[in-house]
């Protein structure tokens, strides 16, 4: 009797501890010192007038905490024209409270300075636990306006310029049924009124996967259908670059995972890259959308394609 409940109570013990580790894992393990940095929230809100016909974004990939001012400097002298940031999820490394804090001082701290970014989260930036929830930094961190489909500032939204509406879509609460079929409906009426306006759709986890392991079929069977109408579609996750026009997969500084295709992309690299969106629209009213992808190592073109409205 004695040795059934001396089992009872390690049991409760064991799963008590397991319990107390999934809710707090990241605040106790591997989360360094926090340093004494403030800085503000990055904003998508272009400080300054634009001619909006000519629009040239700076594009990102995973991060994962990897890149520092000097990277960003590097970015910034390859791009020194852009009108934004474009990031697709997974710039933070779990621990956000301190890495928080380090992309505020690298980011500040460089060329990048000041330039509005357009973002959406990770499942990095979500906090893992019961309940997986996004993180109140990330919601500090990004200024986003409040027009999703869920009433969440910032975690899905859209911004509209002349010739261009771009969608950000926050794909990590999408297995629940609710939240998916709102999202879904939103995007399609998005695309549906955005008449001669190109659409670039920005999501952490991508419709196609180019990553073993990585491939998501909810994300799959819900949106490769309205998104293939898309003019682009920007994603991460999978530590890799893939193009399958309009999909494109990228990852800027993640550590490259192996590769394992379901289908057959027409462009693939396992490098660190970065890429680089111009929307133009020309005198003869054929508007052009052209996206090209560098090395992040040394600047060396590894892809370009364009599309364009009639």
């Amino acid at each position: 009797m004695k040795k059934r409940i001396y089992i009872i109570i390690l049991t409760l013990l064991l799963v008590g501890g397991a319990v107390v580790c999934a809710l707090r894992w990241q605040a106790w393990f591997g989360v360094p010192e926090e340093p004494l940095w403030s800085g503000d929230t990055l904003d998508y809100v272009m400080p300054y007038p634009t001619d909006e016909t000519a629009l040239t974004f700076l594009v990102l990939g995973d991060i994962h905490s990897q890149l520092d001012s000097e990277d960003y400097d590097t970015l910034a002298a390859r791009v020194p024209h852009r009108d934004a940031v474009i990031q697709v999820g997974d710039w933070l490394e779990r621990g956000q409270g301190y890495y928080r804090q380090q992309l505020l001082r690298e980011w500040t701290n460089s060329a990048l300075a000041g330039t509005p970014v357009i973002a959406c989260p990770g499942n990095h930036e979500y906090n893992k636990g019961l309940p997986k929830q996004l993180s109140e930094v990330w919601k500090q961190t990004f200024a986003h306006p409040n027009n999703g489909p869920i009433g969440v500032p910032g975690v899905s939204y859209y911004l509209d310029f002349e010739n261009l509406r771009i969608v950000a879509i926050d794909t990590n609460p999408l297995d629940r049924l609710v939240y998916l079929t709102r999202t879904l409906t939103w995007l399609r009426n998005l695309m549906n009124q955005a008449g001669d306006k190109f659409i670039v759709v920005v999501m952490h986890h991508p419709v196609l996967s180019v990553g073993k392991g990585r491939f998501n079929a909810l994300i799959y069977s819900t949106f490769r259908h309205a998104l293939g109408e898309a003019d682009l579609v920007l994603a991460g996750h999978d530590h890799s670059y893939m193009r399958r026009a309009p999909f494109v997969v990228l990852n800027t500084a993640g550590k490259p995972k192996q590769q394992r295709y379901h289908y057959t992309p027409e462009v693939t690299d396992t490098t660190p890259v970065y890429g680089v969106l111009n929307v133009s629209n020309h005198p003869s009213s054929i508007s052009n959308l052209q996206f090209s992808v560098y090395r992040l190592d040394d600047g060396a073109l590894i892809d370009s394609f364009d599309v364009k409205h009639d």
